[in-house]
């Protein structure tokens, strides 16, 4: 019929698309290298402190005909991004409590790299800057990660008193708010070993152990230690809080709110150090 490939014509024309796309099914990375406009970045974890301006590079290496660059964060344990700015290489606009203090470095004309102003601390986590040029979308993910230090923080009544949103207040009164897992991480493989339990941003009840013994739960591996789900409202633990030094700033000092750190930590050096749980009473054994 008039219009219509041959077979052999059609052949021609989808088998590149077949062998694409099997081939990167497989994973072929020879013939799916990844991205054709953006360039890795150098560098994935970009450091900054609170109050700083801090810069995460998106840089594309040749320029599509149409498109718009979307900057995007991606929420802690939720399955979403928030956008930030969007520009379509001539104008841009920001969305959101951070598109305030977002712009385009635009260095040069293939710069689409996002310039965050006064950095604050709930800056922090993991960004994505998508190129959509209509074709076939790519995307670069970068993480912004602020120096500080995690402190265990209980009132000065005693320990677990706090649901989820009462450690999460908590911190916010002492100048800080509730550690993430990786931080949490980051300050135990510095030396932090605490037995008591506290709640973390991400909702969970963790604690970090560096060697294992009866008042804080138990021999087994050190580590992070878990004590599965909880719940927000009703469950009471103690707070792992974080904070970062205004830039500027020699150190931090735990201001007024409720109760008490459980110990001081100065900045701009390492999280806290200090091995002495004080011998809390024996808690049960979380989960591995």
């Amino acid at each position: 019929m008039p219009g219509w490939l041959a077979l052999p014509e059609l052949c021609r024309f989808l088998l590149p698309w077949v062998l694409a796309l099997s081939h990167r099914a497989l994973g072929d990375p020879a013939l799916h290298p990844g991205p054709h406009y953006l360039l890795p970045p150098i560098h994935e974890v970009i450091h900054s402190r609170r109050g700083a301006t801090a810069t995460l590079p998106c840089v594309l290496g040749a320029s599509p005909p149409s498109y718009k660059v979307r900057w995007s964060k991606v929420e802690p344990g939720e399955l979403r991004e928030s956008p930030i700015l969007i520009t379509n290489g001539l104008h841009a606009r920001g969305y959101g409590p951070l598109g305030g203090r977002a712009r385009l470095r635009q260095g040069h004309r293939l710069d689409a790299s996002l310039v965050l102003a006064d950095v604050r601390l709930e800056d922090e986590g993991r960004y994505r800057c998508e190129l959509i040029n209509g074709v076939e979308d790519e995307s670069v993910a970068l993480s912004l990660r602020l120096e500080g230090v995690v402190f265990p923080y209980q009132p000065s009544r005693g320990r677990y008193q706090f649901n989820y949103f009462e450690a999460k207040r908590a911190c916010e009164e002492q100048d800080g708010r509730l550690a993430t897992y990786g931080q949490l991480y980051q300050a135990w493989t510095e030396g932090l070993d605490w037995c008591n339990a506290g709640w973390l941003l991400e909702g969970s009840v963790r604690y970090p152990v560096l060697t294992a013994r009866a008042p804080c739960g138990g021999p087994g591996r050190p580590g992070i230690r878990s004590y599965g789900p909880r719940d927000r409202t009703r469950d009471r633990y103690d707070a792992f809080c974080f904070t970062s030094a205004l830039a500027g700033e020699q150190g931090w000092r735990p201001g007024g709110g409720l109760g008490r750190p459980a110990h001081r930590a100065v900045l701009p050096h390492s999280p806290p150090t200090s091995r002495s749980c004080s011998e809390p009473r024996p808690i049960p054994r979380p989960e591995s």
